[in-house]
């Protein structure tokens, strides 16, 4: 017999979780899977989990996002009540700000390492780096990258180096 019969009582369940998936929530609130997708479809609407991201999984959202979906009680200080919101958006721009620092800092290493790929490609490619019209200095050229272009790629890439 499935453990949470209504909503109201899967919430809290919902809230100690990270993301969401529609067989973890079946499987987690021990419902049906059509329980689960009801519970999961609401929870969108409400503003508890976010849109699924291209594994499936849903973000739960928490509480500071839902605050926005709800009707916000009156202010005894409507004034109070622009300088907390002001607050908040600093607070959130400042984290945005933060999460760009943090994503722009990772593509670095990605533009040098292919930088780094063209020239090695260039530059130990038999087309560009054998002298021409030395038939077996070409074929050494050729040999030589064909051993070493892989384990070029290996590195690169962040793989361990194979010992051949």
């Amino acid at each position: 017999m499935p453990r949470f019969l209504r909503y109201e009582d899967a919430l809290p369940w919902v809230r100690g979780q990270v993301r969401l998936t529609l067989e973890g929530m079946a499987r987690g609130l021990d419902a049906t899977p059509a329980a689960a997708a009801s519970f999961l479809r609401r929870l969108e609407a409400e503003g508890v989990v976010g849109p699924a991201g291209p594994d499936g999984a849903h973000p739960v959202l928490g509480e500071r996002r839902r605050r926005w979906a709800e009707a916000a009680p009156a202010a005894a200080d409507p004034w109070a009540e622009i300088a907390r919101l002001r607050i908040e958006a600093e607070a959130a721009a400042r984290r945005a700000a933060a999460a760009e620092a943090r994503l722009a800092a990772l593509a670095v290493p990605r533009e040098q390492i292919a930088a780094l790929r063209r020239l090695l490609a260039r530059e130990l490619h038999p087309d560009t780096a054998a002298p021409l019209g030395d038939p077996a200095q070409q074929a050494a050229f050729e040999e030589v990258f064909k051993r070493v272009w892989p384990r070029i790629e290996r590195v690169l890439d962040g793989a361990p180096e194979e010992d051949a």
